[in-house]
């Protein structure tokens, strides 16, 4: 009797992996690493020639001109240097680009794994909590390129964990919850995943994720 139960346990788990078709990932800490707010600030502070002091006070003030012009990073910066009278060398919007990505810690490896599925015609999806103005960041430095339909909080309204957040990635992924593989860094999107009946799992690293999708017969 034991044995026969294992196997027929043996055969759904079978089953439900063989179904799995998309991988839905979340960003911040599955996509990227720890963020490193000092590259930029030491960097802005020595191109702009600000005290760290100086430099929160500007930071302040871009926070405000976002919210009330959509004036972007890199156009507030440009524009506080020529204010200031102070001229950035030629290289400097690359310079601050490369800055950012590296300050964000973007994991190359999880991207490489990205378009490994989508080699194989696997839909992959973003599901991720964000405000508007770090995700314009993440657009501008094109970090959500391979994703299909990439899904904010601030565009759908809703912030994981709250069931909303998975209604709506479920309408829009056009797949059976239980063939939708989810990875997130963090246990309560995990369980909330879970009871939306998502095939959720807690993102540990690169080679656990490849281990994940492995065993589902995506990789």
């Amino acid at each position: 009797m034991f044995f026969r139960k294992f196997f027929l346990t043996l055969m759904a788990s079978s089953t439900l992996f063989a179904s799995s078709n998309t991988v839905l990932l979340d960003f911040g800490g599955v996509m990227t690493g720890e963020p490193d707010r000092a590259l930029v600030l030491n960097f802005l502070c020595e191109s702009l020639e600000l005290l760290p002091s100086e430099f929160e006070k500007a930071n302040l003030e871009k926070r405000v001109a976002f919210a009330q012009h959509g004036t972007n990073d890199l156009q507030f910066w440009v524009e506080y240097a020529a204010s200031h009278d102070i001229s950035l060398p030629q290289e400097w919007e690359q310079q601050f680009k490369a800055v950012l990505r590296n300050a964000i810690g973007v994991n190359d490896e999880m991207y490489a794994l990205v378009e490994e599925l989508k080699s194989k015609k696997i839909p992959v999806a973003l599901l991720s909590n964000i405000d508007k103005r770090l995700s314009t960041i993440l657009k501008e430095l094109d970090l959500y390129y391979p994703f299909e339909p990439c899904l904010l909080s601030c565009d759908i309204g809703a912030e994981k964990p709250d069931p909303r957040a998975y209604e709506v990635a479920l309408d829009l992924l056009n797949a059976p919850a239980h063939q939708i593989v989810f990875f997130d860094d963090r246990e309560e999107n995990i369980e909330a995943a879970k009871q939306a009946g998502l095939d959720a799992i807690l993102f540990e690293s690169v080679s656990q994720a490849r281990e994940e999708l492995a065993k589902r017969n995506l990789l």
